[in-house]
């Protein structure tokens, strides 16, 4: 979609006009029924008169076209400017261009990664030059018009920041380890408007470019045979994705759908996929799109946890440098504005954290994004686990699926997984784990080879995960969260004084934490690790789960809960409260994200005692 599409003349009068945010402010809000913020209009009002002045100085015909604001397909991301025409021999060209109203920044660690001003503090973002280029592939593998052989446009891009003096020794933007980005996206700094001028002039100045902005505004929306071609081959004979036993036949039941509705176009299917934590849900969902994708099917793979999203795209990508292929991944607010069956597929993992809407998204009255995501697709696959429901915000469900489904007159298909293959296959660990936080009277003793262990001391949990065996430690949510760097740096905030213990929750804007090695020595919150595995992680329970050891029940303290936004409102007097659920299903998530071991710290002394009574084994590792 595109927001603006007029030729370069009619813009600059626009630009000269005054009215250029009037116009942009009226085209967002009847194009995407969105009302712009003033943040936005003032970012128009500050970039497109510099714009303005570049494309005056590149004296191109008037009927050179100016797209402002393009949508990428099926993505909440839009391209700041788009200028396309012919140049002097006749050839098709679209220029890319971002614009940026920074002033300086600082190189940073992590590949295409640049430290800048944004928001009131600084923080880490994206290269210019790695955000123009993402954007260039991004349509070259989505868009037909761009893609197909028969396409006749070559699409170009750069980035201009038009208030930033670049310094003449050592300037961070253009440092060595951005280099390959630079080569393909240039970039044009406060006084290199003359150059940009130029390259546009070189580009477009034949004009002629109202049908190049029509064919790339109407092209078909679905990956190229190239980004199909990648992903078979990430995932082909790669172990780590092959199907085994209920695997292959939830997998061969959602292709048998699919198959069906090739030829019964006209009937929706929803496909509900049960399953407990490491049942392996992520390798069927990855081996279904890899088979859509080879059919030609419009697909796409939803996750609405961010962080488990970025290390799922980095488990398929690895070191194979296939970088577009990240694209295929979703998050669950990226279909409120979708046409009915736009999508053939739609896959969704963690569907258990579906939300009424996204963050900061206007709502669609009558539908949530379980809604949102069936009227989007003909089959929709949710992967769902309705023990792993840990906010009050989570409106995912079977429950939910199936009155959504049914809401739409779709057929519902329903496969449950139970085989166990995280906790080193160990489902009498998940069995013994679900009996201990349902305080029932289940008797499981703790067999087979995952390593599980209750130590006395938070330091030698550190020792024995992180330092020995390069775990991650986790806690519940007991402790406040103060995301501001303190003297450039995160400040501790799970401390537990009496052991002189404190180190800091994880780095908010670090989305790759589990796996990343500088983040050894933060400690992980539920919403950054749900849906992730480890090899051995080390869970901390504060003082919000505790044990009464005269009552002989587990008790969920509200005051200790400091997760404000997935707290409940306290019940009626006489009901049960929802923050208990959702206290047991947080650390029951958090116990089964290691592969090969989980050692647990409880801040509750008589919570100590009960599980490692519960546990068959007891013993603890000694303390310090």
């Amino acid at each position: 979609m595109i927001i603006y599409n007029e030729s370069s003349s009619k813009f600059l009068n626009h630009i000269y006009e005054n009215k250029i945010g009037y116009v942009l402010k009226e085209n967002v809000l009847a194009k995407l029924n969105k009302v712009v913020s003033g943040s936005e209009l003032r970012s128009w009002e500050n970039s497109l008169p510099q714009m303005a002045k570049v494309l005056r100085d590149a004296d191109l015909k008037e009927d050179t076209h100016v797209l402002l604001e393009c949508k990428l397909p099926s993505s909440e991301k839009r391209i700041d400017f788009f200028v396309v025409g012919q140049d002097e021999k006749g050839k098709n060209n679209a220029l890319i261009i971002e614009l940026k109203q920074w002033q300086k920044a600082k190189v940073s660690e992590g590949d295409g990664i640049i430290r800048t001003f944004l928001g009131g503090r600084e923080r880490e973002t994206v290269h210019p030059a790695y955000q123009a280029s993402s954007y260039k592939r991004y349509l070259q593998n989505f868009n037909e018009s761009l893609y197909s052989d028969s396409s006749a446009i070559q699409l170009h891009s750069c980035a201009y920041l038009h208030n930033y003096i670049m310094a003449s020794i050592g300037e961070p933007l253009l440092d060595k380890r951005y280099r390959n980005y630079l080569q393909e996206s240039p970039l044009y700094f406060q006084f290199g408007d003359r150059e940009l001028a130029k390259n546009i002039r070189k580009l477009v100045s034949n004009g002629n470019g109202r049908e190049i902005a029509e064919t790339i505004e109407n092209g078909k929306i679905r990956p190229s045979k190239k980004l199909v071609e990648t992903v078979g081959s990430l995932l082909k004979g790669n172990e780590e994705f092959v199907l085994l036993d209920e695997q292959k036949v939830a997998y061969e039941k959602v292709v048998s759908k699919y198959n069906q509705f090739k030829t019964q176009t006209d009937q929706k299917h929803v496909i509900i996929i049960k399953g407990g934590p490491g049942t392996g849900k992520s390798v069927i969902g990855l081996n279904l799109m890899s088979y859509m994708l080879n059919s030609n099917a419009i697909v796409e793979y939803i996750t609405p946890n961010q962080a488990f999203r970025e290390v799922l795209r980095k488990k398929l990508i690895g070191t194979s440098g296939h970088v577009e292929v990240r694209d295929l991944f979703k998050g669950s607010a990226s279909y409120v504005q979708a046409p009915e069956n736009y999508f053939d597929v739609l896959i969704c993992d963690e569907a258990h954290r579906l939300k009424e809407q996204g963050h900061m998204k206007k709502k669609i009255e009558g539908e949530n994004q379980v809604t949102q995501i069936i009227r989007s697709a003909r089959i929709s696959v949710f992967f769902v686990d309705d023990f792993q429901k840990i906010s009050k915000k989570d409106i995912g469900s079977v429950k939910e699926v199936e009155k959504e489904a049914a809401r739409f007159g779709a057929d519902i298909h329903t496969i449950e997984l139970e085989s166990q293959y995280r906790c080193s296959g160990s489902g009498n660990y998940i069995s013994w784990l679900e009996s201990i936080l349902n305080n029932n009277e289940d008797t499981f003793t703790l067999e087979g080879d995952f390593d599980y262990k209750i130590v006395s001391n938070p330091q030698e949990l550190k020792e024995e995960i992180v330092d020995k065996r390069g775990g991650r430690l986790l806690a519940g949510y007991a402790w406040e969260w103060n995301k501001d760097l303190v003297n450039g740096k995160l400040p501790n905030d799970v401390i537990i004084e009496e052991h002189n213990f404190a180190l800091p929750w994880n780095e908010p804007n670090r989305i790759d934490w589990a796996i990343h090695p500088e983040c050894a020595e933060q400690i992980g919150c539920i919403h950054t690790v749900q849906g992730l595995e480890m090899d051995y992680v080390g869970v901390i329970i504060g003082k919000d789960l505790g044990y009464d050891e005269e009552t002989k029940q587990l008790i969920v303290r509200r005051d200790e809960f400091k997760d404000k936004g997935a707290k409940p409102a306290k019940p009626k007097k006489g009901q049960a409260d929802p923050l208990v659920e959702l206290v047991r299903n947080t650390y029951k998530t958090l116990m089964t994200r290691g592969m090969k071991g989980c050692y647990v710290y409880c801040c509750d002394k008589g919570l100590e005692r009960y599980i490692k009574d519960r546990s068959g084994k007891g013993e603890y590792i000694s303390e310090i």
